[in-house]
């Protein structure tokens, strides 16, 4: 009975479908030149009052679906510098259409300019009127069809196509819903994203490309930005056309240059041909991005002008040191087409926060037939692919690189998936841990990591230090707890025994100094033994990066008088002490509230931003061996400052830490300024010391850096260092520590050990040459407070 209900509904749906393409009436057809028969790609098919069109392909052939209700229709097929063409269409009329267009001749006087150019006052009012009739669209509902294809230097690799309905408010903005979708069969149709609510809209006050925000050619402020010369006059509809082109009239801004049609007396745009300008350019390994956009409007005999379609041509190549990438030729042809304007929207598509969403009620068919829209017919070169392409046809095999480092490019096929693979051999992550410093001389050792389900996790840690002779090891577990409110929460429990460093710092792991440690340079920290628990609870505010965490910890502290000299430069090198700690029985409560805890540093490649404010407390009531409270706070943060409509806008990273304490505070609990490890000195460091941070028990530090990118040599004419993406960051800081007397002379009577504190106030400045082969930067650092010049090596900054 269930399965006799099942094919009754399939029957129902199925009969639905053919109902629906019997209620309409599709049309089609060729666009030719009536005296050359040349076809005419992207003309414009609309039917007369009402919002519903389409256009035709490369190959001027086009398809028209006219529902009953508005039959018969008035066929209207425009094109520009050619006669309109209207035709009547009934029910029984011919299926196949074909429009022959006449080219339009219209008397014209030949354009003289004195003075302003007269595209200024035509901008100025097409600026005007779209302002008026912008503020009475709230709102429409439109249905698009969007076909993707992706090609390589020699043929079409992949043509993915959807149908959608899409959504767009005033003040919501986008939605689009996917209604169904086909691609050729190389392509998962989980991997099908072919859309248009992500397409510019060239009528819009600020159009986004590629994460540049650009001026729009009708801006309120577009004649501050661009260039407008009217260069010719055509017609349409026996009206004068406006043929202006487009200049930018800044030369660090994004903006666009090509050609725009003005329609006379509605001072309306018809058409946009444009490109991004060259302050459009993207970091290595792009070398070259090329893209242009094609886009009509059309009012249908009403009062907006909306979008019909976009068609968009991109070349985008990509190569580095030891790798060229075929050129990667992208190719997207969007119709938008019955409109429906300033009917309510569903709310329920703006409670969810995706853009683009999916019907998978009506995508599993994966079929174009259900629908209600026109598709725009495939060209020859479309059809072949869709009959040649196969699932083997992958795009790694399409897109594969040449050059001496391609045969390291991974290739699960060619390498038939031989050799160990650990993941494959054992459930949960495994990674090992390799490291050399003075007092572990050789610690090696493996971390494991497995989720037992959505809410448990289990840690554990094994290794051996070769310089003391002791195994470190570990076990810990993360409990995820139910949402509570706004605020979700997890427990997590470790118990630990290990080499754990003197003092904390930001920016560096301990596994980091390994090499400058073989290198012979002095050690960067100081180590004790610690062993020992630690149980806290985090919360997190749902929806933002707001969290906190708090904590207790039991551990026991003690020294490690062990010091270690190896040199792979031979060097006969003497260790630096490594000092005796506070010892006993640490038992302390610890609270970190902020933004962005869990973010790791990113060594300045891109921005990074965190706020955190820490406090730890030891009592005797706790159990303690140590009476001491601890306050530590960091902010780090990223601000745009010029140019900031680029992909990458210059920018100011400001960096401020600081701490202070009450009670006896044990030396293990000092506070640090970091310095450059060796040559390595990232932003949030002093860059004018290297190999040891400066200790305090009280400590401040400001650093601040502002990245000018590529601006300064394009300013300077020299744009082969801005192609290279060379920028230059200014950079400074300065910053303070402070250890008490009695601290110091106690160490240096019982250990010979001299604290590095900055005896006085730190300050320092100096400049840095961001982009060296596209992953380095050089920093040429100067102390002001006292001599000394520095030249180090950082990441580059690349976002």
């Amino acid at each position: 009975m269930i399965n006799g209900f099942k094919v009754g509904i399939n029957l129902f749906l199925l009969l639905m479908i053919v109902y629906a393409a019997s209620a309409q009436k599709t049309i089609r057809g060729t666009i030719t030149d009536a005296e050359s028969g040349e076809t005419l790609p992207s003309a414009n098919i609309s039917i007369q009052d009402a919002y519903r069109g389409t256009i035709s392909n490369r190959d001027g052939n086009y398809r028209l679906s006219i529902p009953d209700s508005l039959l018969p229709a008035t066929l209207v097929v425009r094109y520009l510098g050619y006669q309109t063409r209207k035709r009547t269409i009934t029910r029984g009329s011919d299926p196949v259409q074909h429009f022959r267009l006449e080219p339009a001749t219209l008397q014209m006087e030949e354009i003289t300019i004195t003075g302003e150019d007269p595209a200024v006052r035509i901008m100025r009012e097409v600026i005007r009127r779209k302002q008026q009739w912008r503020k009475k669209l709230d709102s429409y509902i439109a249905e698009a069809y969007t076909r993707q294809t992706l090609s390589n230097d020699t043929a079409i690799v992949a043509i993915t196509e959807s149908v959608s309905r899409v959504y767009w408010g005033r003040e919501k903005g986008h939605r689009e819903v996917l209604l169904s979708r086909k691609q050729t069969a190389n392509i998962e149709a989980s991997n099908n994203f072919a859309g248009v609510s992500y397409l510019p809209n060239f009528y819009d006050d600020n159009v986004e490309i590629a994460g540049f925000n650009l001026v729009g050619v009708t801006h309120p402020e577009a004649l501050k930005f661009y260039q407008f010369e009217l260069v010719d006059r055509k017609s349409i509809d026996d009206r004068m056309v406006y043929e202006i082109a487009v200049q930018p009239d800044r030369a660090l801004q994004p903006l666009f240059k090509g050609t725009i049609h003005v329609l006379d007396e509605e001072y309306a745009l018809l058409d946009v041909s444009l490109q991004p300008n060259d302050v459009v350019k993207f970091p290595p390994p792009i070398k070259a991005f090329e893209i242009d956009y094609e886009q009509q409007f059309n009012n249908f005999g009403r009062e907006f002008w909306l979008p019909v379609d976009m068609r968009i041509d991109g070349d985008i190549k990509v190569a580095m040191i030891g790798l060229d990438f075929p050129l990667i030729r992208f190719r997207q042809l969007s119709q938008i087409t019955s409109y429906r304007v300033n009917e309510p929207l569903p709310d329920s598509l703006y409670r969810r926060g995706d853009q683009f969403s999916v019907d998978t009620t009506l995508t599993r068919r994966d079929s174009l037939l259900v629908r209600s829209i026109e598709t725009v017919p495939l060209s020859n070169r479309e059809e072949q692919a869709y009959a040649t392409l196969d699932s083997t046809a992958t795009l790694e095999k399409a897109f594969k690189p040449s050059g001496f480092l391609a045969r390291f490019v991974d290739d699960e096929e060619e390498n038939g998936g031989s050799g160990l693979n650990l993941r494959e051999k054992v459930p949960g992550e495994l990674k090992p841990a390799v490291k050399f410093n003075r007092v572990d001389a050789l610690f090696a050792g493996l971390n494991y990591r497995i989720d037992l389900n959505k809410r448990l996790e289990l840690q554990g840690s094994l290794g051996y230090s070769t310089g003391y002779d002791r195994f470190s090891y570990g076990i810990g577990a993360t409990i995820g707890v139910v949402q509570k409110g706004k605020l979700k929460s997890d427990l997590r429990l470790a118990y630990l025994a290990e080499t754990a460093a003197s003092y904390r710092s930001r920016i560096y792991s301990t596994g980091m100094s390994t090499v400058t440690n073989l290198l012979g340079e002095p050690n960067y920290f100081d180590y004790f033994r610690s062993e020992g628990f630690r149980i806290s609870n985090g919360y997190r505010i749902i929806n933002t990066e707001w969290s906190g965490r708090f904590g207790f910890n039991s551990r026991d502290h003690r020294s490690l008088d062990v010091a270690t000299a190896y040199d792979l430069l031979g060097r006969d090198n003497i260790p630096r002490v490594n000092p005796a700690v506070d010892e006993g029985r640490l038992n302390s409560v610890d609270i970190t509230l902020g933004y962005n805890l869990d973010e790791s540093y990113s060594f300045g490649v891109t921005e990074f931003k965190q706020i955190r404010l820490e406090l730890e407390t030891a009592q005797p009531g706790l159990g303690s061996d140590f009476e001491f409270t601890r306050y530590h706070a960091v902010m780090q943060w990223s601000f745009e400052t010029f140019y900031r409509r680029r992909l990458l806008p210059n920018t100011l990273d400001l960096a401020i830490t600081g701490g202070t304490y009450s009670g006896d505070l044990p030396q293990q609990k000092l506070g640090i300024i970091d310095g450059a490890l060796g040559i390595f000195s990232p932003f949030g460091t002093l860059k004018t010391i290297r190999n040891r941070p400066y200790q305090g028990e009280d400590y401040w530090m400001i650093a601040a850096e502002h990245n000018f990118r590529t601006v300064p040599f394009e300013l300077l004419g020299l744009n082969g260092l801005a192609d290279r993406n060379l920028g230059l960051i200014l950079f400074g800081a300065v910053g303070q520590t402070r250890v008490s007397d009695s601290r110091e002379q106690r160490l240096l009577a019982d250990q010979g050990y001299r604290f590095r504190e900055t005896n006085g106030t730190h300050l320092e400045a100096g400049l840095s040459l961001n982009g060296l082969l596209g992953l380095f930067r050089v920093d040429f650092a100067a102390r002001l407070d006292q001599p000394a010049f520095l030249v180090n090596l950082g990441v580059a900054r690349i976002f």
